[in-house]
């Protein structure tokens, strides 16, 4: 009896399923590139819109994200204080935030504005006016904390070595603190791409009752003793002050 040959099964619908295979093992390593580089340039247009704002951030942002309700601090010893805000001052220029002779020379230097407000730690013994220099570049901020670094320096065995100007606040626990009272001083840098900023803060009493470090002779000379914290409480308090600031302004 007759059966007929069955038909042989065609290679062209192999080599279309081969084909197949062949161009989605292919298509697949290019999508996965095309991703990568649009992620790269998405993430490189984000950078950049964040380097242009940077500049402004001081304009931009709100007073409580510039000046946080409360800060943080690793003061002498490595204790942990809390500072508490009182105030931001509306006077913004250099000449108030500084003496006659600083102010002209952070001036000179590039200074633009000066930002300030005043904490007190939780004892409310102590005050804490920090200044945001707002200046004209990032060279002009360097500039500026290198000067105000070059006055440490050469204030380090007086009575007194404050930076920037004492903010009081009239009806809380800063209101008596003034100028006179400024003992301890120090700056900081806020290191962020074209930034034109420098912290400056000045740390004394809060009560003006209180002579810090002025002892009668023959103790004059363990003076200082009571006058370093002060400036150990700022030196902490400044580079706190600055890697907080440069979160939010990396973080907007």
């Amino acid at each position: 009896m007759y059966q007929p040959t069955p038909q042989a099964k065609s290679k062209g619908g192999a080599r279309k399923v081969f084909g197949i295979l062949l161009i989605l093992f292919a298509v697949i390593p290019l999508l996965g590139t095309a991703l990568t580089v649009y992620k790269t340039v998405q993430s490189s247009k984000e950078r950049n819109s964040n380097d242009a704002f940077i500049p402004k951030a001081w304009h931009n942002l709100q007073s409580d994200d510039i000046f946080p309700a409360r800060l943080t601090s690793e003061t002498v010893g490595s204790d942990a204080s809390v500072w508490a805000r009182q105030g931001i001052s509306k006077n913004t220029s250099c000449e108030a935030a500084f003496t006659a002779d600083l102010a002209r020379d952070v001036t000179a230097n590039g200074c633009k504005v000066v930002l300030r407000a005043t904490y007190t730690d939780l004892s409310g013994e102590m005050a804490a006016t920090i200044g945001l220099v707002v200046a004209d570049s990032p060279a002009a901020a360097n500039a500026v904390d290198s000067k105000i670094e070059r006055i440490q320096s050469d204030a380090a065995g007086s009575d007194r070595a404050p930076t920037v100007r004492p903010f009081a606040v009239p009806g809380t626990q800063a209101a008596d603190w003034s100028e006179k009272m400024g003992i301890g001083g120090a700056s900081a840098q806020v290191f962020m791409p074209d930034s034109p900023y420098t912290v400056t803060i000045t740390t004394g009493p809060t009560d003006p009752a209180r002579p810090v470090g002025q002892l009668p002779e023959p103790w004059t000379f363990i003076g200082w003793e009571e006058r370093h914290p002060y400036r150990e409480t700022a030196q902490a308090l400044a580079a706190i002050y600055a890697e907080d600031l440069r979160r939010t302004v990396l973080g907007k």
